[in-house]
């Protein structure tokens, strides 16, 4: 190995180093919510931490109404009024752009917050 290969090897072993250390606390600073909207408005916006206690809440409509449960970082649907229960299906949602959406109650829950990457971009 050349004199010149080293450099470009040592370059490009510091350039993965720095750019796993920034993304990890890039990542690790943004703040992360729980935004409620019931009939198109927002309900509630509730943020989100690792050291949150485990807390339930019941969300009304007009249409019928629905029990969240918000664990640490995390938010899921346990019972609601609506036939199909596809929102309780949806299961645990943890990271900013995820959602779930009843809409026989016309209720929608999203994590939003901070920093998130897009992964492809329509125009």
């Amino acid at each position: 190995m050349k004199i010149g290969d080293k450099i470009i090897l040592l370059i490009v072993v510091v350039s993965i180093v720095l750019g796993i250390g920034i993304r990890l606390t890039h990542n690790g600073n943004s703040s992360k919510y729980v935004v409620i909207m019931v009939d198109g408005k927002l309900y509630q916006k509730i943020p989100l931490f690792k050291d949150l206690k485990k807390s339930t809440m019941m969300i009304k409509s007009n249409e019928g109404y629905l029990f969240l449960e918000i664990v640490q970082d995390k938010v899921r649907v346990i019972d609601s009024t609506c036939p199909d229960k596809l929102c309780i299906k949806q299961g645990w949602i943890s990271h900013i752009g995820e959602s779930i959406v009843c809409l026989p109650n016309r209720i929608s829950i999203s994590i939003t917050g901070g920093n998130f990457s897009v992964d492809s971009v329509s125009y």
